[in-house]
């Protein structure tokens, strides 16, 4: 069984994409935009991760031919070709929102050893342990420093200025996060999907044990459900949305953020982000 549910939280669309093909399944979770620039109604991060997206339905399939970072180079020249074609390069304001534009990616895909999960900033991936019956989260280590530094001025931003509104207090963020941008696919920063490819010291795939039979790939707006609105355990969100309940799982987050719309109680950057779920046995893929 192969079951996706994704929602986007804004009018300028969904920037989150989940898809799969044979050998390879994945999600993408564009970081909000930041620069303001409109591109034919959307999002810079829209139309990126667009373009991923369409790179991976092509190649995806015949990724076990290479390794991370020579298919993260393939990806990335694809998907800079795509957008030039679209909106060509004499637009410096347009031209500077794409290159600012990131997507998180969570890549799982079948080489000769088994099953190898990639993952870029906050698409965590969960399956179940066949040793200990527990389930296990996979996500890049090299992001959680940069977010936290930016959940860490929120938070003093918040302190500092208790009655503000959250768009107020994003605003007054923006040098922290175009700081963290800068760090995007550099030496010492974080990997994410983008028009330039991450070095290959940013990127390190993780097997998956043998005899794992199934897998959910997040993005962090439903991944959201238990590790900042506590609604319940990832071994509990596992079984939930093994069962077919990931509608169900995907309104209660939705209730609880509309309990918190100020993001007084839970620390965020929105109230609702958007939110996507895969579930893939391997069997099907």
């Amino acid at each position: 069984m192969i079951h996706g549910i994704s929602e986007g939280a804004s009018s300028r669309g969904n920037e989150d994409r989940f898809g799969y093909a044979s050998n390879a399944a994945w999600v993408l979770d564009g970081a909000t935009d930041i620069s303001g620039v409109d591109f034919e109604g959307r999002t810079a991060a829209w139309w990126l991760v667009e373009a991923y997206q369409a790179e991976l339905q092509d190649c995806a399939s015949h990724a076990a031919t290479k390794d991370a970072h020579s298919l993260m180079v393939h990806l990335a020249a694809g998907v800079a070709q795509r957008l030039h074609a679209r909106f060509g390069t004499n637009d410096r304001s347009k031209t500077a929102a794409l290159e600012q534009a990131s997507s998180a990616l969570s890549l799982v895909r079948r080489l000769k050893g088994g099953w190898a999960v990639l993952c870029l900033a906050d698409c965590p991936v969960l399956f179940r342990d066949p040793l200990t019956d527990a389930v296990t989260i996979l996500a890049n280590a090299s992001f959680s420093p940069f977010e936290r530094r930016s959940l860490q001025a929120l938070e003093a931003a918040r302190l500092g200025d208790p009655d503000a509104g959250l768009d107020r207090l994003v605003e007054d963020l923006r040098p922290v996060l175009l700081a963290n941008r800068a760090s995007m696919n550099r030496e010492g920063g974080y990997a994410v999907g983008a028009l330039r490819a991450p070095p290959a010291s940013l990127l390190q795939e993780h097997m998956l044990p043998e005899g794992v039979d199934a897998f959910v790939i997040l993005s962090d707006g439903f991944s959201r459900w238990y590790d900042l609105l506590m609604l319940g355990t990832p071994d509990t969100l596992f079984d939930r949305i093994e069962r077919g309940e990931a509608a169900q799982v995907l309104a209660e987050l939705r209730h609880a953020e509309r309990n918190d719309p100020d993001a007084k109680r839970y620390l965020r950057f929105k109230m609702h982000d958007d939110a996507t779920c895969l579930y893939v046995r391997t069997n099907e893929l």
